[in-house]
């Protein structure tokens, strides 16, 4: 019993924070990865149990890559306060599955509380005669859109008895604040589907706590501890309605409850009000009151005074509807922009186009919006036209409503106004007819023609055509000027690159204007899967000019919120650039690597690079090239280069197919573009932790600096410029006469076939001639008098078989000690100071790269340290063993 005393009370002062795990699986799963847990847990019966809000920034959320990353369809998230779902029974049949139904909240108080909701409803609940069960498990979330909604958890303990915890409210028990849903005014509907599982609802359901059946009731795995009952819902609130919903699986059979509680007609509750804020009635008036109250009579005035206003209410069908009223400032400059046309005006015009402007704003149905998805099309009684409802969410700190609103990117100012005849939004604009499709609209603006040809030569228009949201960001002809001219002609013929530009200045959602704020950061996730940071300027108050928007601090945006029937686009006055989506010339350009691209532009092989795709270039820096014959020819003789063949294969054993990142780097001869192959080699500069390789090398040469990707294709940069090997080791040491008499001892080895092997890579570690000249007599006449074996064993001490670049030589110390073991079985102690250190001799010339290894030059002949062999110690002879183990070993 103190045992169970000490559990409930490390229970009641838990926090939850913020979960990531798959801890109880069999609850639900999988979890989101962004959801927020709330504060420490009341354990009050049955009592309703408030979420902290979730805190998100304003973001606009598209498809990954991606982790492809899709944008949700936005709807307002619970007001602040989630309060828990109403509990339920359940009843164990004979095979141990459950059958559950709600219990209304009514009838889970075990004395009356003297309130009567508005609607009164009647259910029936099956009174149970098993023992109560130990504990039930309910659930809450705050995110309205999830599939897989986050779970939260309130514990209620009935062989406690209700009283229990009453008696402990110094310690955070005690009787909880009633949700504004159990309190009057209230109207309750139930709904109930049923039918068979499908495909999509999982082969697999859980009914008591760490037990699962498979569709056939058959026990898949067995109970955790105990034979606890459980029951999972998920729930969405806002101001006047609380729904929870319930989907139950039981023997390959779906049901699906959903309990709704909303203020009856003619109450409602104050927006971003407390949780437990009951429903009060509320004034409702006629629609022409309720517009003047809302700053927007005069749209309703000029609709009667057209004798319209009937047909837009639908007075004889006795449907409810939904009008979306224009304030009077943006009526009033409607209708000074229009006055030629005379649209509005009810004299000495056709009749279908003054009726048009009236019906276009007025939909069949109760549209509330925080009922409204995001995206969805709402059909108007003007036939052939919808009103595209967008929801975007605002960040708590600035202390705004959660959400704005926009019907075809024509901001909703206010919303949910209830009036006798309609239910009322007013709109911060006039909602135009729309026709066209965005490709459309861009095909009929002489100002975009660059554009459209970009779009229909790389086939994007199609995207642009089709029925699926998109937004387009649309460059001015004048932007096209801007760009450096080869990558403008390049853009402008559809090659290369052409389809990722056009792809980074597209997202796959609505994304209106309205959506950006100042002071609020606002993103957006491109079809590359890249984002796309919007910035609105502070707007001066003295000015009536709309503040501007920025697009990665490059481009602004000139005409915005331009409505197609399958999007919007907006007009900007930059090309956005992107790595990604860059020539190759233009990255090489943009990473300074001014020598390699002047080479590319004086041999005319610039665009054949561009054409390039899945490759893999190494181009050398600047400072690696600036000696260079090529560098001295482009500066002094640049029209010698013109189709220069050999500077092409130069240029070409740069490049490696396929497309490499170095998170796929592995040791391995790689084939280049020019035919021959370059051998890539990994390294660990880490003194501890060896294994972990850090450093990459081609052909000896460095990366310095690596992945920058562009249309397929990624640049790694290497310290020194590549150039391929014309002979193998033997013939590196027969081409040197400084290594003559190194060479010498290989043959008198009879060691040359070895070096001669092109089928393995050796590290040949070579004395220069001067080393063996300043050998004193007594070492040459000893060395004259070695035997083969030694002699042998002497010249293997030298070669390696591997490859072991200055680059992967770093500075040691005891006891981070790193050697390599030469052929003869000797182990070599490698660091560096001034220079890399091989044993005893310094390397001064490195990286002689050779068709089956790489030569260094040392500066001493290699002398390997004796080996430190433990040997017996002399016994004497009067020695007795004291066993089976002696003390000496």
């Amino acid at each position: 019993m103190p045992k169970l005393w000490a559990c409930l009370l490390l229970v009641s002062f838990v926090q939850a924070g913020p979960f990531y795990s798959d801890f109880m699986q069999h609850l639900t799963r999988p979890l989101p990865l962004h959801r927020t847990l709330f504060g420490p847990i009341p354990f009050a019966p049955l009592e309703p149990l408030r979420a902290q809000p979730s805190q998100r920034v304003a973001s606009v959320w598209t498809a990954p890559p991606p982790a492809s990353l899709m944008v949700q369809q936005q709807r307002p998230q619970a007001q602040l306060n989630a309060p828990l779902l109403p509990p339920y029974s359940s009843s164990y049949g004979s095979d141990g599955i459950t059958d559950t139904e709600f219990i209304p909240l009514e009838q889970q108080q075990q004395q009356p509380q003297g309130r009567q909701d508005a609607v009164a409803t009647a259910v029936t609940s099956q009174q149970h005669t098993s023992a109560q069960k130990p504990f039930n498990v309910d659930t809450i979330t705050t995110d309205i859109n999830s599939p897989n909604p986050a779970v939260f958890f309130q514990q209620s303990f009935p062989f406690f008895g209700n009283e229990f915890f009453n008696s402990f409210g110094g310690f955070g028990f005690g009787n909880a604040q009633e949700p504004w849903w159990k309190g009057p005014n209230v109207c309750t509907e139930k709904e109930e589907s049923e039918g068979a599982i499908t495909e999509t609802d999982g082969d697999e359901s859980v009914d008591t706590f760490g037990q699962e059946r498979d569709g056939a009731g058959s026990v898949v795995r067995s109970p955790l501890f105990g034979q606890f009952h459980f029951s999972v819902n998920s729930c969405a609130e806002k101001p006047n309605k609380h729904v929870c919903t319930k989907i139950v699986n039981q023997n390959g059979k779906k049901k699906t409850l959903t309990l709704t509680r909303q203020c009856c007609h003619g109450y409602g509750r104050p927006r971003n009000s407390d949780f437990n804020t009951p429903c009060e009635k509320i004034e409702i008036k006629d629609i022409e009151a309720t517009a003047a109250d809302m700053g927007a009579k005069q749209f309703i005035a000029s609709a009667k005074s057209a004798g319209e206003l009937g047909d837009m209410l639908a007075s004889n069908s006795g449907k409810k509807v939904t009008v979306f009223v224009p304030l009077d400032t943006a009526f009033q400059e409607y209708r000074g922009e229009h006055q030629q046309e005379n649209n509005v005006e009810d004299s000495k015009t056709d009749t279908s186009k003054t009726s048009s402007i009236y019906k276009l704003h007025s939909v069949i149905g109760d549209v509330q919006l925080e009922d409204v998805p995001n995206e969805q099309l709402l059909q108007t009684e003007l036939p052939g036209q919808k009103i595209r409802i967008n929801s975007y969410q605002l960040p708590p700190a600035l202390g705004l409503e959660p959400y704005r609103y926009a019907a075809n990117c024509v901001p909703i100012e206010k919303h949910d106004k209830l009036s006798e005849q309609a239910l009322v939004h007013t709109l911060n604009g006039v909602l135009k007819p729309i026709s066209k499709t965005v490709m459309d609209i861009i095909r009929d603006r002489t100002d975009l023609s660059i554009m459209r040809a970009v779009l229909e030569k790389t086939n994007i228009s199609a995207m642009l055509e089709a029925d699926k949201p998109v937004t387009i960001f649309v460059p001015t002809d004048a932007a096209f000027d801007k760009l450096d001219p080869h990558f403008r002609r390049t853009l402008k013929e559809g090659r290369s690159c052409a389809s990722n530009i056009l792809k980074n200045h597209m997202l796959d959602l609505t994304f209106c204007s309205l959506a950006t704020l100042p002071g609020a950061k606002t993103t957006a996730y491109n079809l590359l899967g890249e984002p796309l940071l919007f910035n609105r300027t502070q707007h001066n108050q003295n000015s009536t000019v709309e503040s501007a928007v920025y697009i990665n601090n490059v481009a602004k945006i000139l005409n915005a919120d331009i409505m197609g029937t399958n999007g919007v686009l907006h007009v900007i006055d930059t090309i956005m650039p992107t790595e990604s989506a860059l020539p190759m010339t233009s990255l090489i350009s943009q990473k300074n690597l001014t020598i390699f691209k002047q080479l590319l532009e004086a041999s005319g092989f610039d665009d054949q690079f561009d054409d390039l795709d899945n490759v893999t270039i190494f181009a050398p820096t600047d400072k690696a090239l600036q000696h260079s014959q090529w560098a001295r020819l482009v500066a002094e003789k640049p029209e010698t280069l013109k189709g220069n063949q050999d500077l092409l294969k130069f240029l070409n054993y740069h490049v490696v197919k396929p497309m490499i990142k170095t998170c796929d780097l592995s040791e391995s001869s790689l084939p280049t573009v020019e035919g021959s192959s370059v051998r890539l080699n990994l390294y660990s500069t880490h003194a501890l932790f060896s294994d972990v390789m850090n450093r990459a090398t081609v052909n000896c040469a460095r990366l310095v600096h690596f992945d920058d990707e562009s249309c397929g294709s990624v640049l790694h940069q290497v310290d020194r410029a590549l150039t391929p090997p014309q002979n193998n080791l033997l013939k590196s040491l027969e081409a040197n006469p400084n290594y003559s008499k190194f060479l010498e001892l290989v043959r008198k080895a009879n060691l040359t076939h070895l070096l001669a092997n092109e089928s393995d890579s050796f590290t040949l570690l070579v004395p220069k001639n001067d080393v063996f000249d300043e050998l004193s007599e007594s070492s040459e006449s000893k060395a004259s008098t070695q035997s083969q074996a030694e002699l042998e064993a002497q010249v293997k001490t030298h070669i390696v078989n591997d490859v072991v670049c200055c680059a992967g030589i770093i500075p040691t110390n005891w006891p981070f000690v790193r050697s390599i073991e030469s052929i003869s079985g000797q182990h070599l102690r490698i660091t560096r100071d001034r220079r890399p250190k091989i044993e005893n001799a310094g390397v001064t010339k490195c990286d002689v790269i050779a068709t089956n290894g790489i030569l260094h030059e040392i500066n001493d002949v290699i002398v390997p340290r004796p080996s430190q062999q433990h040997r017996r110690p002399h016994l004497p002879p009067n020695y007795q063993s004291q066993g089976d183990f002696d003390v000496f070993f």
